[in-house]
């Protein structure tokens, strides 16, 4: 999936007000590929002949061929569809005003586009839609005559003569500010920065080309062939002063996005979405400093449950929460969504309107259903104040577009393509303020998913420690406002599983606590508030017939570490474990992915009592590790370590893939070059795995790749599956 983003008022602010177009009978035209820029013959001036044909060439440089005519001082599409399609002007000044008149013959599609520039391998811009249509419309169209097309409606009284007969148009654009008039009356206008510019444009055919209507100095004008005949004649250009520099950052307060979107427990069919409405568009990356507490320091602290007391001990003298380093303070609004399929944006639903409040730190959620295997999807979040005190409901502050992929069908011969990571938190990010260095690397793979395995932040690491709910809940707003973060998961299908860290401190079980903070209290800020919600909180999806995944959760079911070792002591808890080993037998997939927080293999640390591969857990290890080795293309993948490695138990022949830390600055635990006989492969750094499964591999049959990365990117591994002799 391409990556979207933010849309933004001055590319700052994000504002949104608008509709959807609804009229799935006016199908986009697709604009003819241009394999080089038309010859510029100067820029266009007023006293240019625009009836003649040397004025015109081609998307291809070329001059106009038997296509267009040019007569009586006309300019005529005559045979459309035949090659020539459309012409482009010489470039024009950034600001003007055209005039011209137009007839088309019954059934034409066509228009005149402006501010046309090359994006990609095609040429775009804004167009003056020409089509035949009924006369009157019967509810306003972002394709109908006179419309700023795919992106505002004109007026439904507009004076429109039908096809046969000529009519008047006029394009006035300066600056930001567009203006279409017909037959003497203006019938559209909007700005292309702004509330209604942000809210139309995400929902537009155009929402992936940057700059798109943006003034800029050498567009040109482009009369398009999308079939039938049409002729336009009396072109008159009037060349317009730049405007002056415009106020339009006063007025916005707020609610904003600035913690975008994510997703996670996709399936075929469903998907659940989560955002958060906040007081600034941004994190406040120039705040100030937490006061400095050493490990001996924090955890005596630790041992009070004065929230106050341990929020103030952090904070400079006088100072506030929301003006600390990477502060993203909340704030209630009204937010609800619209997504469709990305090839189908008519085929589009809108949620009501939720009210965001502080007691759910201003998270909003939307468990969707009834999706299509195997599709693309995008995803649009509005928000507004909440309607009182005189605020106009109407009168949205922000949106936001993103997407996500669901499961194809688990009967198809499908490639899959897929990343994980884990150990990552915001005092040891390796991309200064944009974040972590591995969101960039996973999009020049492009998975089709992203499994973040745990510890996605450090609530018992410095800077806070947060041992407090409000200190919990400040962590996760401010790694996920850091740019390169927020925009990968804002447009990718992500399962997130929680570790120790995250849900309250290290190597932690039911019962504890963290300074005023329970384990159950932490349980419930990350299961129910802070990431997409889920019951029971473990899955297994197919991706297609060669590909099923299996997410565990290590937290929520397990027994203390300090209970004597047995048949009873579990990390998955009894329903979770009898779930697993059922699901994995009764698959027939090629290759089954386990995922889990913690390791079942490793080796890992003699000090370590945490997980399966320790003499802590070893009860239940062992039971996992011979019913693990009865079943064909089992692997298993790690989050938790610190270092990257690919292990091979000789006693089960069970492989597990550790991906390693999400952060070139977080690598620790393991000493280098410390590689034991099970280890295939170690590397004590910073990275994350990635994965490939192809349907049809080098002999015809399925085969899986897994490769280690640096974080930005380079392949250091590479594992292929099945293994050959």
């Amino acid at each position: 999936m391409r990556l979207l983003g933010l849309v933004n008022c001055l590319w700052l602010l994000l504002v949104a007000c608008g509709g959807i177009c609804s009229n799935p009978s006016l199908a986009d035209e697709a604009d003819e590929p241009g394999e080089s820029a038309a010859k510029d013959v100067s820029v266009v001036s007023p006293e240019d002949d625009w009836s003649q044909p040397s004025f015109w060439r081609t998307g291809k440089g070329k001059p106009v061929g038997e296509a267009w005519e040019f007569a009586d001082g006309e300019v005529r599409l005559v045979k459309p569809r035949t090659g020539d399609g459309n012409i482009l002007s010489p470039p024009l000044p950034p600001n003007f005003e055209l005039a011209w008149d137009w007839k088309i013959s019954p059934k034409t599609n066509s228009g005149l586009k402006y501010r046309v520039r090359k994006f990609g391998n095609r040429y775009l811009g804004v167009e003056y839609q020409i089509i035949d249509e009924a006369i009157p419309l019967k509810e306003p169209s972002k394709g109908s005559t006179a419309s700023i097309y795919d992106l505002q409606a004109p007026t439904l009284d507009k004076p429109l003569k039908p096809a046969g007969q000529w009519n008047h148009a006029r394009v006035v654009a300066r600056g930001t500010h567009l203006q279409h008039f017909l037959n003497g009356k203006q019938v559209a206008e909007i700005s292309t920065v702004g509330t209604a510019w942000d809210a139309s444009y995400v929902r537009s055919k155009f929402f992936e080309e940057s700059g798109f209507a943006q003034p800029r100095e050498g567009d040109r004008v482009m009369l398009t062939d999308h079939g039938g005949q049409a002729a336009y004649k009396n072109f008159q250009l009037t060349v317009l002063p730049a405007p002056t520099e415009a106020d339009v950052s006063s007025s916005i307060a707020g609610p904003f996005l600035a913690n975008g979107m994510r997703n996670s427990w996709a399936d075929q069919n469903s998907i659940v979405l989560w955002t958060r409405t906040t007081k600034n568009p941004e994190a406040k990356m120039d705040g100030l400093p937490f006061v400095k507490l050493s490990k001996g320091k924090a955890k005596k602290l630790a041992t009070g449950t004065d929230a106050k007391k341990l929020l103030d001990a952090q904070l400079p003298a006088g100072a506030e929460l929301d003006q600390m380093l990477g502060a993203c303070p909340g704030i209630a609004g009204e937010v609800r969504l619209t997504y469709f399929p990305k090839l189908k944006r008519y085929d589009s639903k809108t949620t009501p309107w939720k009210t965001t409040v502080a007691e759910e730190d201003f998270t909003a959620q939307w468990a969707l259903k009834d999706l299509k295997p195997g599709t693309e999807y995008a995803a649009i979040v509005e928000t507004r104040p909440v309607g009182n005190d005189g605020v106009p409901a109407e009168a949205l502050s922000a949106v936001l577009r993103g997407g996500f992929e669901t499961a194809p069908d688990a009967s198809r011969d499908q490639d899959v393509r897929f990343c994980m990571t884990t150990c990552h938190d915001f005092i040891r990010r390796d991309d200064g303020d944009l974040g972590h260095k591995i969101y960039p690397a996973f999009e020049q793979i492009g998975p089709d998913f992203v499994v973040h395995a745990g510890d996605i932040e450090y609530y018992d690491k410095p800077d806070p420690w947060a041992m407090t709910k409000e200190l919990m809940r400040f962590k996760w707003q401010r790694i996920f406002a850091l740019p390169n973060n927020r925009r990968f998961y804002a447009n990718h299908t992500t399962y997130f599983i929680k570790d120790d860290h995250d849900t309250l401190k290290n190597d932690c079980w039911p019962g504890e606590r963290y300074g005023s903070v329970s384990f159950e209290e932490g349980v419930q800020l990350f299961n129910e508030e802070q990431f997409p919600s889920h019951q029971p909180r473990y899955q297994t999806v197919s991706w297609g017939k060669h590909t099923q995944m299996w997410i565990l959760e290590g937290r929520d079911f397990r027994s203390p570490n300090n209970m004597p070792d047995g048949p009873e002591k579990t990390i998955l808890g009894k329903t979770q474990k009898e779930w697993l080993l059922q699901t994995l037998k009764d698959s027939d997939a090629t290759f089954k992915l386990l995922f889990s927080p913690t390791p079942i293999v490793g080796p890992d640390r003699e000090n370590k009592s945490d997980n399966h591969a320790n003499d802590n857990f070893v009860h239940e290890g062992d039971e996992l590790r011979r019913a693990f080795a009865e079943i064909d293309g089992l692997i298993i993948f790690c989050g938790d370590r610190h270092w990257q490695y690919a292990s091979l138990d000789e006693k089960s022949g069970l492989w597990e893939f550790g991906c390693g830390p999400g952060s070139a600055d977080h690598e620790l635990g393991w000493k280098p070059g410390d590689k034991r006989p099970t280890h295939q492969f170690l590397r004590v750094a910073g990275g994350f795995l990635s994965g490939r499964v192809k349907a049809k591999g080098m002999d015809g049959k399925p085969e899986l790749t897994l490769r280690h990365h640096e974080v930005n990117g380079k392949q250091v591994s590479e594992f292929h599956f099945p293994v050959k002799e």
